[in-house]
This record gives structure tokens, C-alpha cells and sequence, in this order.
């Protein structure tokens, strides 16, 4: 069987255990302790950057779709007043090419009725020619 006897060699153990845990302390332990407290330490400030970028960004993208909102808004505007701009040109050119065919219109009457009155005067003139000579056919002689 064994015994344990307890002796001054049991304090040495003792001793040198306690001796071992405060040098693995001062070595070890607190470097490890201090490396992973920078750690979480920059992991929370990274998550922090993270989220405030996050927050930028969205931030962002809602101020660009308000800007295009306001762009297409604004597009929108002047694409109207170009339409009404062109319709008010479109009426003018219309007006214009009415006024200038009422014109030429009244102008082609003005010949059209001098054409008339010319021909009813050469008609005039050469009806009673025309009647002597649809008298002599009927009569099939001379009147003269």
C-alpha cells in the first residue's frame, strides 16, 4: 500500500505549485487575457463602424431616390412646357398656312371671276356673230 507521508518536500511542492500558477499568470495568462480583450475591444469597434456605415448608406440611398424623384419630377416639368411650347408653335405654323391658303384662295377667286367676267365679254361680243351663223344653219342660206 502507499502512504503518504507529509514532510517538508510536500511544502516545496506546495510552494513551487504556487510559485508555478503566479509565473504562468504573469507570463501567460494576463498577455492572453489582454490580446483577446483588444480583440473584443476592436470587434465592438468594428461593429460600430459597421453599423454607422450601414446607416450612411441607407441614408444615401434615400437621399438619391429623393433626388431622382425630384429629377424625373422636374423632367417631367420641361417635358411639358416643350409640348405646350410645341403646340403653340404647331397652332402658329397652322395659322400661318390657313391665313397664307385663305389667301391664295381668295386670290384664285379674284382671278376665277376676272376669267368669268372676260369670258362673258368675249361671249358677248361674239354672240351675235354666233347667232347669224346658227341662223344660217337653220335656214341653211345667207342673212346677209
Amino acid at each position: 500500500m502507499v502512504s503518504i507521508d507529509i514532510d517538508a518536500s510536500l511544502f516545496w511542492q506546495i510552494g513551487n505549485f504556487l510559485l508555478l500558477l503566479v509565473a504562468l499568470n504573469y507570463l501567460l495568462y494576463r498577455p492572453i487575457r489582454g490580446i483577446l480583450r483588444q480583440r473584443a475591444e476592436k470587434v465592438a469597434q468594428l461593429n460600430g463602424d459597421i453599423t454607422s456605415s450601414e446607416e450612411g448608406a441607407k441614408a444615401k440611398a434615400a437621399e438619391l431616390e429623393a433626388n431622382l424623384v425630384q429629377a424625373r419630377r422636374d423632367g417631367a416639368e420641361v417635358r411639358e412646357e416643350i409640348k405646350n411650347q410645341g403646340h403653340g408653335t404647331e397652332r402658329e405654323i397652322i395659322d400661318a398656312a390657313t391665313a397664307e391658303m385663305e389667301q391664295t384662295v381668295a386670290n384664285v377667286r379674284e382671278e376665277i371671276v376676272g376669267e368669268i367676267g372676260q369670258a362673258r365679254q368675249d361671249l358677248k361680243g361674239q354672240v351675235q356673230s354666233f347667232g347669224q351663223e346658227l341662223a344660217q344653219k337653220l335656214l341653211g342660206r345667207s342673212l346677209q
